[in-house]
């Protein structure tokens, strides 16, 4: 089973992530001069963040492994909180979409990996267990 470990702290209105990785460095959140009313969310859009982020790499390698050429990769995820039975702030969903653009000859491949992704990735899959996941992904032709 594989680990990883992130550390944190907090001094003042300066917060701290380590996470022991060379290229992501450490995550620095500072709150110092936000009004208090515009301090949330934080979390909610580090969430957001990881599961776009994976599933678009992920993506990126299905595309990769069979041999298809992109110019780019766009998304967006959007992140929906609402109350559980107990009236307890929750995750209720996630929605991705994912825009490939590339050469019409590669619309085959895209075909086949757009269903192998409707499972998701490592990040977006392990949430489907707490709330739905939604993923709609599209193939833009370059120009």
């Amino acid at each position: 089973m594989a680990e990883i470990s992130v550390s944190y702290s907090k001094t003042g209105e300066v917060q701290h992530i380590h996470t022991g990785s060379s290229m992501l460095g450490d995550l620095t959140i500072d709150q110092t001069g936000v009004p208090e009313d515009e301090r949330g969310g934080t979390a909610k859009q580090l969430l957001a963040s990881a599961a776009l982020y994976c599933f678009c790499g992920a993506f990126a390698k299905a595309l990769q492994t069979r041999g298809a050429v992109y110019d780019k990769i766009v998304g967006t995820a959007v992140l929906e909180t609402g109350l559980n039975d107990k009236k307890q702030a929750r995750v209720a969903k996630i929605a991705l979409d994912v825009t490939v653009y590339m050469d019409e000859e590669y619309e085959f491949i895209f075909t086949r990996v757009e269903k192998i992704m409707q499972q998701g990735c490592l990040v977006s899959a392990s949430l489907e267990a707490a709330f739905p996941v939604t993923y709609a992904l599209h193939h833009e032709y370059e120009d």
